[in-house]
């Protein structure tokens, strides 16, 4: 007595992996439908507009500098001065995330700060996720108990020792 069991296994596999196919092919093309809206996209500055632009470069895993206030219309350009691939994204104060996309060393790419933007928009890697800046735009009339001048000022390498300390505590 043959059974038709094998073969219908067969077919349930090739099912399921063109099910799986499909499914995988409508997430990509969700995903990046939502990273072309419109109103988040990274816009390049044209030599008209009056906003201002800032500049930043990613070396020794971390944003610098960080002391700019950008404010909305502002371009920011990142260069990657280290020796490694980073992959820029920016998470907006409703949650939204846009990709800036792989960042080769020695390349640089640009974000524009939305015209309606207010908030604080957190710029980090996602291949390192300790990579990470967070930039207050157009909160000028947000109270706050304490200002930026009241923060204590750490040098570069007080930084550096500071993270260097963190980093070895973790392994005891």
């Amino acid at each position: 007595m043959k059974t038709f069991l094998p073969g219908l296994m067969s077919a349930s596999r090739k099912l399921s992996a063109w099910i799986g196919l499909y499914a995988l092919l409508v997430l990509l093309a969700l995903y990046l439908a939502s990273c072309s809206a419109a109103s988040h996209a990274p816009l390049k500055q044209t030599a008209s507009d009056p906003a201002h632009s800032h500049r930043m470069t990613l070396s020794d895993h971390e944003f610098a500098p960080v002391d700019f206030e950008p404010q909305p219309g502002d371009t920011i350009t990142i260069r990657n001065r280290s020796d490694i691939s980073h992959s820029i994204y920016v998470t907006y104060p409703d949650g939204t995330m846009v990709n800036l996309g792989v960042q080769t060393p020695g390349t640089t790419v640009h974000w524009q700060v939305p015209a309606d933007a207010k908030g604080e928009f957190v710029m980090q890697c996602w291949i390192h996720p300790i990579i990470r800046a967070n930039l207050l735009v157009n909160t000028v009339n947000v109270s706050s108990s304490v200002s930026k001048y009241d923060l204590p000022r750490l040098t570069r390498q007080e930084v550096l020792d500071g993270r260097q300390n963190i980093c070895s505590s973790r392994n005891r």
